[in-house]
């Protein structure tokens, strides 16, 4: 059973990987040199949400510790919300756009907490499939959400 977990395991790294490097060399949108707020705190939200899967993933963990991850980035996910929602009605787009990321990156939080929970590899190939999808959705709508505010 661990041998079987740990090859699906190995084999959902290597395509989130792939996915994740296939999609970052075809998008056509630069590394983000922004100064818009928005973008640097998606991109906090996706480093902190990488390192979160990461550290599940290895194993060497404390519960206490990934419970004050995920309370930390979910603060983060409300914090970014909030600020998001405040934003002028010629920005709705980008809004529209911040909301829908962070949906993704929550719906992972909740997989991977069902994960710690059940154990289950299925809920942690889904977080991870979520979180591929929250990180390449933030990348794409990035020129979008960069427009808000100004």
């Amino acid at each position: 059973m661990l041998k079987k977990f740990s090859i699906i395991i190995l084999l959902t790294l290597i395509i989130f990987t792939s996915n994740a490097n296939s999609t970052h060399a075809l998008s056509f949108v630069p590394p983000s040199t922004s100064d818009n707020q928005y973008i640097k705190d998606l991109e906090i939200i996706d480093d902190s949400m990488y390192l979160l899967i990461k550290t599940i993933i290895m194993g060497n963990y404390k519960d206490n510790e990934i419970n004050k991850s995920i309370k930390f980035i979910e603060t983060l996910i409300e914090d970014l919300n909030i600020k998001a929602s405040k934003l002028p009605q010629k920005d709705n787009a980008a809004v529209l756009a911040v909301e829908s990321i962070l949906n993704f990156y929550k719906v992972s939080l909740i997989r991977l907490q069902s994960y710690l929970e059940t154990k289950d590899p299925d809920n942690l190939m889904d977080a991870i499939n979520i979180f591929s999808l929250a990180s390449s959705s933030s990348n794409n709508l990035s020129e979008i959400i960069g427009e808000a505010g100004n």
